[in-house]
């Protein structure tokens, strides 16, 4: 059965992950269980406590830590809501404290993930201004995209992509065209008819057949 988000949105709410290294494993269970929810994930991607060449040397470990401890700071200033990794002691590193009084300055919601158990009560993501501002950008990079489609796809075509893209997101894989028609009316602003393209840009989405394929074949519109 086709996995469905519980969060609908094209563009959904971003989760940065902050915790210790010693709960590496308990941090990369959040991020499955975040992602499978519909949420994007930014999180550490490096384990210093892991013997590798680009911290084997002292003096380079200490600007690599230095330098990821910055880079986790713009990942919380990215988010819409932090989720802190810790144990049933609530232990709170020194760079972990430090993070959750940045994400608390920038008013960004902090929730805890307590390893073995999960989430410490639910998400309270609504609306958001990050999330406001990437529809705005969302739109303004498809209207670019369509505005070069006679250099490519027939743009009818990429209307089509982009609002069964829409429905899938919403309805998962039993989205129809009614769906895809619906979704280009709400957040592209435009009317999409029932048709053979259409139907066939739905397939690429619920039915496996290639996209490569859709988009390489000619359109000729009906006389």
């Amino acid at each position: 059965m086709p996995y469905v988000p519980d969060v609908p949105d094209l563009l959904p709410p971003t989760v940065t992950i902050c915790g210790s290294t010693r709960f590496w494993e308990a941090m990369t269970e959040a991020a499955f269980h975040e992602t499978a929810a519909g949420r994007m994930v930014l999180a550490p991607a490096v384990n210093m406590r892991a013997a590798h060449p680009l911290w084997a040397d002292p003096a380079a470990a200490a600007a690599l830590k230095a330098r990821l401890d910055a880079l986790h700071l713009a990942k919380i200033n990215c988010a819409d809501e932090v989720l802190v990794v810790t144990d049933a002691n609530l232990y709170l590193g020194e760079s972990t404290r430090r993070e959750v009084l940045f994400a608390e300055a920038l008013e960004v919601p902090v929730r805890y993930w307590i390893a073995g158990h999960g989430r410490a009560g639910t998400t309270t993501l609504g609306t958001t201004t990050a999330r406001e501002r990437a529809d705005r950008e969302w739109k303004a990079a498809f209207d670019q995209l369509t505005a070069a489609s006679p250099a490519g796809p027939d743009r009818d075509d990429l209307i089509a992509l982009a609002a069964v893209d829409l429905a899938v997101a919403e309805h998962g894989f039993r989205a129809t065209a009614d769906d895809a028609m619906a979704a280009a009316r709400a957040h592209l602003g435009t009317n999409l008819q029932p048709s053979d393209r259409l139907a066939a840009a739905l397939a690429t989405r619920t039915a496996g057949t290639s996209t490569t394929d859709f988009l390489t074949t000619v359109h000729r519109p009906t006389p």
